[in-house]
């Protein structure tokens, strides 16, 4: 049997670590398994990856029901963690916040899939000459997506007298008569989705 532990990229990896790259096709899972490391935020971020990967995998598989996608949610919540370095030194339980955001991930995914569903599925109800060209329902999809995640935590009602009011040009009173709702509330309700889009964009001045 060949031996693995060679020199790849200037990182040395072991067998189970080859064949986790190779498996997974994931180089970037070289900066996970390293064994050489510049800096002590790398030995604590993959000493919190040896610990609790195979954890996180499985606690993702019981919730989602879903092995491939479990390693998918684990590798992108730990990128995370390593796109933000001051986290690993400070965390008192890892678990927690891995679980956490990886729950926060596996709910952004489910979102994105009814919303792709939803925009498929209008696709379907247009005449053909209407129907955009791939790139454009690509763009449109991710245009669709960001909107939904900047006005994440509002309630239905409140997303949609948003959305009737900025996408359709509904005037509040037809957004009134239309959700059946008292004309105070479909202020309210775009006023707070107006702050919940602002304080997304320029968070450092709330």
């Amino acid at each position: 049997m060949t031996n693995h532990n060679t020199m790849i990229n200037n990182y040395t990896l072991n067998d189970n670590e080859y064949h986790l790259q190779s498996r997974f096709l994931m180089p970037i899972t070289l900066r996970f398994t390293t064994l050489s490391f510049k800096t002590s935020t790398d030995r604590v971020f993959s000493s919190l990856y040896e610990e609790h990967h195979e954890w996180l995998v499985l606690w993702i598989s019981r919730r989602t029901r879903s092995s491939n996608n479990a390693w998918d949610l684990a590798h992108d919540t730990f990128m995370r963690l390593l796109d933000r370095p001051s986290i690993p030194t400070s965390l008192l339980n890892p678990r927690a916040w891995l679980a956490k955001t990886a729950g926060n991930l596996a709910i952004d995914q489910a979102r994105r899939a009814v919303l792709e569903k939803n925009y498929l599925a209008l696709l379907v109800t247009l005449p053909q000459a209407e129907h955009p060209s791939p790139e454009d329902q690509l763009q449109l999809l991710e245009l669709l997506q960001q909107i939904d995640n900047l006005l994440s935590g509002l309630r239905p009602i409140e997303k949609t007298a948003f959305l009737m009011a900025r996408l359709n040009g509904s005037s509040y009173r037809q957004i009134a008569d239309q959700l059946e709702i008292s004309l105070s509330s479909v202020e309210k309700y775009i006023a707070k989705a107006m702050l919940q889009c602002y304080s997304a964009a320029y968070p450092e001045l709330l």
